[in-house]
């Protein structure tokens, strides 16, 4: 049986006992939380400038270990490396196509949104779901030419929590967040590593528990 089928399944029993410490153990006993693929990222069909107002509002990017705090310095930096990167030998991407293809990429709304039904489609169920939490943290991104082709890692962090639907209003439910504190808090990373060279790339899930199990 699947791993995650049966972590449902304990999930919802547990759930319905209110048993939060069985719970935060039934997860912890599945190691494959914490390397759960997802699938590449489209070529987007938003507007560019959208993407990048998205990026400006984030409070915190890492760039090659520089942190960046909310302007629209970050975005200028970006594409003088990429201007840089595109500069080295062998490497034949334009610097506007690198650009593009990262600010795509680092979006806050794609990796949330992936991360969100990734999630509810392991744990959710009659009993049990997921919703978004405001708590954010930085975006790491690490960008880098070799052999005459440019790599990036991109690390995007967001919380979320898991709730009894015992516990929610259906009022908080229409809203798409709740403000109340969560049944068990999680965090959810999607690490990308791609080669922006030939758009070939690897995007995984990991899941971070409470660090006790009460």
């Amino acid at each position: 049986k699947n791993v995650f089928a049966t972590m449902q399944s304990s999930l919802a029993k547990y759930a319905k006992a209110n048993d939060r410490r069985m719970v935060i153990r039934s997860m912890r006993d599945v190691k494959e939380l914490s390397h759960i693929l997802l699938d590449p990222v489209p070529a987007s069909s938003e507007n560019i400038d959208e993407l990048e107002q998205e990026i400006c509002e984030e409070s915190s990017i890492i760039l090659n270990g520089i942190p960046f705090h909310g302007s629209k310095h970050f975005l200028t930096t970006l594409k003088e490396l990429c201007a840089k990167l595109c500069d080295s030998e062998g490497v034949l991407m334009s610097s506007i196509q690198l650009y593009e293809a990262l600010v795509t990429r680092m979006g806050r709304t794609t990796s949330s949104a992936d991360a969100y039904f990734k999630l509810n489609s392991l744990m959710g169920s009659a009993d049990v779901m997921i919703m978004p939490r405001d708590d954010t943290f930085p975006i790491k991104v690490n960008l880098y030419a070799s052999a005459g082709e440019v790599h990036a890692t991109i690390n995007n962090t967001n919380s979320y929590g898991l709730f009894r639907k015992a516990d929610v209003k259906p009022a908080d439910i229409k809203r798409g967040t709740i403000g109340s504190r969560p049944w068990i808090a999680l965090q959810a990373t999607v690490d990308e590593r791609v080669n922006l060279s030939n758009e070939n790339a690897v995007r995984i899930l990991k899941v971070k528990l409470p660090g006790t199990l009460y």
